[in-house]
């Protein structure tokens, strides 16, 4: 592949990355504001959540936390089914809840709720979810409806202008729900 091609995928994962230390960020504070005790990966490289965190001493989660939009399509949001299979993977292993948190800047909402809360089957919109599709680059993305989502908190304005910045869809977001 040629170098400028090469370039410009750097260019678009150091924008992804730097859109999801935002929204990992935010998260963060608004669960310590909450009461959590927060925890995350210091090493570099892949890991299996974003987050763990315990409140109270007693109760304890994992998180990933997702900064995006949710679909123009569908009332949906979704995730990598890959992702979505290690997280489900990890929660029963653990027999812990894994929640995924998904920080929408152009509702300028958090929302989110347990993979397993979210596997519960569900029609919005005369669609049965959770679904699978591929996208037009051949991966394979788990869906969940908007209604399946426990609000979580609003995001300042600052922060949406913030993550709005490192936006990456090639089409325009259309608020329809």
């Amino acid at each position: 592949m040629g170098g400028r091609y090469m370039e410009m995928i750097r260019k678009s994962f150091k924008k992804a990355l730097q859109k999801g230390e935002i929204g990992e960020d935010i998260v963060r504070q608004c669960l310590e504001k909450k009461g959590w005790i927060v925890y995350q990966p210091k090493t570099d490289g892949a890991h299996c959540f974003d987050m763990l965190s315990i409140k109270d001493k007693k109760t304890a989660i994992a998180l990933d936390i997702k900064a995006k939009a949710r679909m123009n399509k569908y009332p949906a949001t979704g995730i990598d089914q890959k992702q979505y299979e290690e997280y489900a993977f990890f929660s029963k292993k653990h027999n812990m809840p894994f929640w995924v948190i998904f920080v929408d800047e152009m509702l300028g909402k958090i929302y989110g709720n347990t993979i397993e809360e979210l596997e519960s089957p569900r029609i919005a919109e005369n669609k049965a979810y959770p679904f699978v599709f591929t996208n037009g680059y051949g991966q394979k993305i788990r869906l969940w409806p908007l209604s399946a989502m426990i609000p979580i908190a609003s995001i300042v304005a600052e922060d949406i202008h913030r993550l709005k910045s490192l936006n990456q869809r090639n089409y325009s977001f259309q608020k329809k729900h």
